[in-house]
């Protein structure tokens, strides 16, 4: 019997702590079982001496006497022969017997081994050389159990991640390299044992796995997993064109034919590394599994698989086609079957474009073409129902790169537009005759009166302006504000939170109207000068700190990176009960012509989660509101010429999609009379960009106005409310 230098190092340190005061370890071993003459223990090097008789044993003994450590002797004869004087001076008083499992039983602590491990010599003998340098947790009970030792096996020596091992881990093992070289290189015995251990657990895939490693295929096994899903789909191709394949997969498994049981242990294991691995080990093994499928014939399988592009293709093709066909069913069971593609994936913004497409779809095909006809109950509808489409509509505009769905969105916009169409007229023509009830609908130039004030009366405040927001943009806004913790409240149930914009819906007009609290049109000068005069507003600030406003220019520093410092210092001040601050995000958007699709949350608007942060830390009211709202570049058609996007002074042309409006708001808006507006999404006047405002589609017209405060905090004066999607809004 041979032992190594490992292991009479481990048990010569057992026997030390046991009795540290003895100079001498005596172990009970064949003269030949060890060929070294020293071995390494707490960094130190202890002498051996292989003694081969009692005289022997004494020799060493004073051969070694003034050695600074302890001395390991191996002697083979009877312990009786030795004599008590010699047996006083080695640990224990006794000539300690080399037993693997009790220097095993020593490393984890325990007091007794199951006795089903005995026979195990080789599985010690591992446990002893493959020992972590951190060592074996100690055993709970005393016991070292069969199903321990077995874990530390496949743990510390086979590099197993789990215990029992699923098949999973199975096929990751299979494909370490490293791995599979350590499990060649142990004796044959513990090879086999391990083996059929493995088995117990997980039946005859471990045949076809070690069949794939003799046969060279260990690297391809994540690929052929994935295959095997669709080897088990009995729905999507013919019996004998899946038994063909398998046919042909015997190849990478040294002629084994796969059972469908071993079929189905891969393909779950498949489902389970795609949870856990990184998108790029994805992408990789995505790539093997496609050239396998050329490799063994399998298109007809592989087309309606959960992986690969072709298969994704094939998806899309279908989803279009039901948008197309405006099938609602079909569109939603396509659109799931799009979502649980596992590879390639849909990008977190495709799957919104899909869902938003559904949307459509749903709004197209199970709702009314009918309108109502007052001003009032077609701003509620546009505030709870079509603000909600054209959000839908904007996700579309971004188109696609499956040729497919770009002309899907395409018509399914066109669809969407000939019935927003009826919805714009019917508003437009409600704007002759009808005015805001104050309910459902208030003038722009009226919210400082009966909703700023009324707020900042209650908790010091923060007016947030963001002009050219739409309610749209302000529905995509908010959801990004509820998932930052801002919670939207009003202070009495059904509070009127849309206002209509000054006509023309130019900022001019507008924004100096709402800032100012009268209709009028004017600069940043003339809103500044109002603002912090506002009597309503003066009225709950202390004295010395009228109602403050920051402009674009006002609100960063000169880096254009962080607040400015006068900013942040209104904010901070508790004496300031109210500051408001004009972000120019949006408007500056519409004004350019590079064809960017954004995202409208919160990281979108330069400043505003440093805003938010001082808003919270502050404990302010932060109301959201804007000055107009805008429509996006959809195919529009230029008509006439004026220096306004939206809206013309009258003359002897008349173009389809305008009107004409006339009354003191338009008189203070645009100092005229009366004005030409247009109302068809499809009218512009002036050159093309990114969107325009000024007309009086419900788009421009109509602004959003709403109250958030950070977390649950509220008195009895507040209620929480939301924005409630429509029935039809497929989550």
């Amino acid at each position: 019997m041979k032992v190594t230098g490992h292991q009479i190092s481990l048990q010569a340190k057992q026997a030390h702590e046991a009795d540290p005061s003895a100079k001498f370890i005596l172990l009970h071993l064949p003269l030949d079982a060890f060929e070294g003459t020293a071995v390494d223990v707490n960094a130190a090097s202890w002498p051996v001496a292989v003694c081969s008789s009692p005289l022997a044993v004494r020799d060493a003994m004073r051969r070694h006497a003034l050695v600074a450590t302890p001395v390991v002797l191996l002697f083979a004869g009877n312990e009786g022969d030795l004599g008590a004087d010699v047996l006083a001076r080695c640990a224990k008083r006794r000539a300690i017997t080399h037993d693997l499992w009790q220097t095993v039983m020593a490393l984890f602590r325990a007091a007794h081994i199951d006795p089903r491990l005995a026979r195990h010599r080789w599985l010690a003998e591992l446990l002893v050389r493959f020992m972590p340098a951190e060592g074996y947790a100690p055993v709970r009970s005393l016991v070292l159990d069969q199903d321990r030792a077995w874990k530390e096996l496949f743990r510390v020596v086979l590099g197993f991640e789990s215990y029992p091992p699923s098949e999973l881990d199975l096929l990751k093992w299979a494909g370490d390299a490293q791995r599979r070289e350590q499990f060649k290189a142990l004796e044959d015995l513990a090879r086999n044992e391990a083996i059929q251990r493995l088995h117990d657990f997980l039946g005859a895939l471990v045949k076809c796995v070690f069949a794939a490693l003799d046969a060279g295929s260990a690297d391809e096994l994540i690929a052929i997993a994935i295959l095997c899903q669709s080897l088990e789909d009995k729905t999507t191709s013919s019996e004998a064109d899946r038994a063909k394949v398998a046919a042909r997969l015997e190849a990478f498994f040294d002629g084994l034919t796969i059972s469908s049981d071993t079929a189905h242990q891969l393909a779950k294991a498949a489902d389970e590394w795609f949870e856990r691995a990184t998108e790029t080990a994805r992408q990789q093994q995505v790539s093997r599994y496609e050239s396998l499928v050329i490799q063994l014939k399998a298109e007809s399988l592989a087309v309606h698989a959960k992986y690969g592009a072709a298969a994704l293709r094939e998806k899309t093709k279908a989803f279009a086609a039901a948008l197309n066909e405006l099938n609602l069913p079909a569109a939603i069971s396509r659109l799931g079957q799009l979502v649980d593609h596992r590879g390639p994936v849909l990008s977190s913004r495709s799957g919104l474009r899909c869902k938003m497409a559904v949307r459509l779809v749903s709004w197209l095909t199970q709702t009314s073409n009918a309108f109502p006809s007052s001003l009032n109950a077609l701003t509620e509808q546009y505030r709870n129902e079509i603000a909600w489409v054209d959000w839908a509509q904007t996700v579309l505009l971004e188109g696609d790169d499956s040729a497919d769905l770009a002309n899907a969105y395409g018509q399914l916009r066109e669809n969407t537009r000939i019935r927003r169409e009826v919805f714009d007229r019917r508003f437009a023509e409600s704007l002759i005759a009808d005015q805001p009830n104050g309910t459902s609908l208030m003038p722009i130039e009226d919210a400082l009166e009966k909703y700023v004030a009324p707020v900042a009366a209650l908790a010091r405040s923060l007016l947030i302006v963001v002009d050219g927001m739409s309610i749209p943009v302000f529905l995509e806004l908010h959801q990004s504000l509820k998932e930052h913790g801002w919670v939207q409240f009003e202070r009495s149930e059904g509070e009127c939170s849309t206002l209509l914009a000054m006509l023309p819906s130019t900022t001019e007009a507008s924004r100096t109207s709402l800032l100012c609290g009268t209709a009028c049109a004017g600069s940043a000068a003339t809103e500044r000068s109002a603002f912090s005069a506002y009597p309503s507003l003066v009225a709950p600030s202390v004295a010395g700190k009228p109602p403050v406003i920051f402009h674009k220019r006002d609100l960063l520093d000169s880096t254009g990176v962080i607040l400015s410092d006068d900013l942040r210092t209104a904010l901070s001040d508790t004496r300031q009960r109210i500051v408001a601050v004009v972000i120019n995000a949006v408007d500056d958007h519409l004004m350019k012509s590079d064809q960017l699709r954004l995202r409208w949350d919160i990281g979108q608007f330069k400043g505003l989660d440093a805003l938010l942060a001082e808003a919270r830390s502050s404990d302010r009211a932060v109301v959201f509101t804007s000055d107009h709202g805008h429509i996006l570049d959809q195919d529009t058609v230029m008509q006439g010429a004026s220096p306004n996007a939206r809206w013309r002074e009258p003359n002897l042309e008349s173009y389809p999609g305008e009107i004409t409006l006339r009354g003191p708001r338009i008189k203070a808006a645009s100092g005229l009379d009366e004005v030409v507006l247009a109302w068809s999404s499809k009218l512009r006047y002036a050159t093309k960009r990114n969107g325009y405002h000024g007309g009086c589609a419900p788009a421009e017209a109509l602004v959003p106005i709403a109250t958030y405060r950070y977390g649950t905090k509220a008195g009895d004066e507040w209620s929480v409310r939301d924005e409630s999607s429509p029935v039809w809004w497929q989550e």
